[in-house]
């Protein structure tokens, strides 16, 4: 009985093992401190690619507001992050409408639901993953060194 108590518990603590290399240590949920001062490009939004010539940024001050370009349109809001969640509050935005680049408008808009839908996120390789409450991504922005 000894024994298959062990066994058990030995089954248990490598199977938690293993589900942690397989999230591997580059990936982490960031906190606030390491989020503040940072800024990004949206280069995935919904599965897709970020045309090129579109212009979609997010930067993280240190008081508590993001502000960025959606593609169209400069934005900014409230924003809070720790232990790995991280919300959005309400943005508040310009309101041009651009026909060109090709996909501002459609990206704008998909960047505006990333952030209403993002309950979490997660640091990979110098990126920046929005996941929504089911863990799913809905964008997926790289770091930007120059501003």
């Amino acid at each position: 009985m000894r024994a298959r108590s062990l066994v058990l518990v030995l089954a248990v603590v490598l199977s938690a093992c293993a589900t942690a290399a397989q999230r591997g240590p580059a990936s982490r949920p960031p906190d606030a401190l390491q989020l503040a001062g940072t800024h990004w490009r949206f280069v995935e939004l919904g599965g897709r690619d970020v045309p090129s010539a579109v212009k979609a940024t997010l930067a993280f001050e240190s008081n508590g507001h993001v502000s960025g370009h959606a593609g169209c349109n400069g934005y900014g809001g409230p924003w809070m992050a720790s232990n790995g969640a991280l919300h959005f509050g309400g943005m508040i935005s310009t309101k041009m409408a651009c026909m060109e680049p090709p996909g501002a408008m459609s990206t704008e808009h998909d960047v505006f639901d990333a952030l209403r839908d993002t309950s979490r996120a997660s640091l990979r390789d110098g990126q920046l993953i929005l996941l929504d409450a089911n863990g799913a991504a809905l964008a997926t922005l790289q770091a930007q060194r120059d501003q």
